[in-house]
């Protein structure tokens, strides 16, 4: 009679390593980590970009000062034209009547509103198209671990987390 053989299972983790992942980093924090991480082995990490799409705005501003202000969302409210708050100090103080994610839209809004009355009215491009990075690392094992460690100030604060 031939006994079947008993195997203890190893974890994953302790065998082949853990995937583990951080970001998102700006480009300048990516090439912060490309320079830090110059001494790790040779494809044990990846930044992966991720576009981040352009963003417009229909902005009426810089008003000359608080009332000015006041006095427009009360007759944007009296045309029932929804505002809201910029979210740029540099184009404070000022008021946004929506956010596109195509310039195309955005325009064909503002040429309802001008219709019903807005004539101040403008398209700018709020946020231009750029991207940011995610930091893989697919199989963290001890000794990586270590030299990760060390390199604690190169994540930008970000943590390390599983990637599942």
């Amino acid at each position: 009679m031939v006994l079947p053989r008993v195997v203890t299972p190893v974890p994953v983790a302790a065998s082949r390593g853990e995937c583990l992942q951080a970001g998102p980093f700006s480009p300048a924090e990516a090439d912060a980590w490309r320079k830090a991480a110059s001494a790790l082995p040779q494809g044990s990490w990846r930044l992966e970009s991720v576009p981040v799409p352009g963003r417009w705005m229909i902005y009426m501003g810089r008003f000359a000062d608080a009332d000015v202000l006041a006095k427009k969302r009360i007759e944007l409210r009296i045309r029932k034209v929804t505002v809201d708050r910029t979210n740029n100090p540099e184009l404070e103080p000022g008021l946004s009547l929506g956010r596109f994610s195509s310039e195309d839209a955005a325009e064909r809004v503002l040429a309802n509103l001008n219709n019903r009355g807005v004539r101040t009215a403008r398209v700018i491009q709020e946020r231009p198209n750029s991207e940011i990075f995610t930091l893989r690392l697919p199989l963290v094992d001890a000794a990586l671990h270590a030299q990760l460690a060390r390199l604690q100030g190169a994540l930008a604060g970000k943590p390390l987390r599983s990637c599942f």
